[in-house]
């Protein structure tokens, strides 16, 4: 077990009283070693220093080089869109432990692929999902409708009580989209699901407006992002939606430098004549750039 790891490393370096914590919250020792050390002495409520003390005696164990060959044979889960030239833009799909940025102006169909995603997550690993027993949603702007959920399930396979697979947090404001990622995060430690999607993780920070609070609402969000790195890291695949914003004649992701360098992925989406959509993949960690194109129907989405 990954607990016992964790104990055989620091046993007899830390207090057992902070072990016990460890174990309580079910931290991995995967998990604990990308975290810094404030967030893990806010996590288990302990010093500064003791916690910077735990990632350094971690750490020195958790490193284990491997070479570039052997990372070339090792294959990841990939979550498929079901959509021909999509799935060729994205090389498959989203592999896990990736984070994939969406972002357009309202009705470019944001929320639509989103859906997509989440109902394809629910399909058996040889159809293209992540054979998870159940999806996260994070519903920010109120925006999440069961009904065309369900187109999106029955286009896919599936059926009306696999929404039952789909659970629904609401997220309107910064404090609630924490508690809601945390709870994803406890859900993805005991493997209940392996995809989150946050629609739109811009919505509770709207509130923040100029440049007096700029500081206020870049550190809020880092908090929320801190806590999506360690899903993904987990094993998930995680979408976030994100608003959009002219500048000048360019249409940009809100969110600036602090959300702008998190996904691996960033889609830029743009709807044009007979509700066709143009996906643009704007900047990838391991893919080319390049665009596709799908269709929204009153079915959910296809292929042109």
């Amino acid at each position: 077990m990954k607990e016992d790891r964790v104990i055989e490393i620091l046993k007899g370096k830390v207090p057992d009283v902070i072990i016990s914590k460890i174990l309580r919250r079910g931290l991995s020792l995967e998990e604990i070693v990308v975290m810094s050390d404030l967030e893990l002495a806010e996590e288990l409520g302990i010093d500064k220093g003791i916690a910077s003390e735990i990632l350094r005696t971690l750490s020195k164990e958790f490193l284990k080089p491997i070479t570039a060959d052997e990372l070339l044979t090792r294959r990841k889960t990939v979550l498929s869109s079901g959509i021909r030239d999509l799935d060729r833009l994205l090389n498959g799909g989203l592999p896990v432990n990736t984070i994939t940025g969406i972002y357009g102006p309202p009705g470019s169909g944001k929320t639509q692929l989103s859906l997509q995603f989440t109902a394809r997550s629910l399909l058996d690993l040889d159809k293209g999902g992540l054979s998870t027993r159940e999806a996260i949603f994070i519903d920010s702007e109120g925006s999440f409708e069961p009904r065309r959920s369900l187109d999106f399930l029955k286009l896919n396979g599936l059926k009306e009580e696999d929404l039952s697979r789909i659970r629904v947090l609401s997220a309107p404001g910064p404090y609630q989209l924490k508690e809601s990622l945390r709870y994803a995060l406890d859900f993805v430690r005991k493997d209940i699901t392996r995809f989150v999607c946050i629609d739109s993780i811009s919505h509770p920070f709207k509130r923040y407006k100029g440049f007096r609070e700029l500081y206020k609402r870049q550190s809020e969000l880092q908090e929320s992002l801190n806590i999506l790195k360690r899903i993904a890291e987990l094993g998930a695949v995680v979408i976030a939606t994100i608003h959009a914003t002219k500048w000048g004649k360019e249409v940009i992701s809100v969110g600036g430098f602090v959300l702008g360098h998190i996904p691996q992925n960033m889609l830029h989406l743009r709807r044009v004549r007979e509700n066709i959509v143009i996906v643009t993949l704007e900047d990838s960690s391991y893919l080319p750039r390049g665009q596709a194109a799908f269709r929204i129907t009153k079915y959910g989405i296809e292929d042109i």
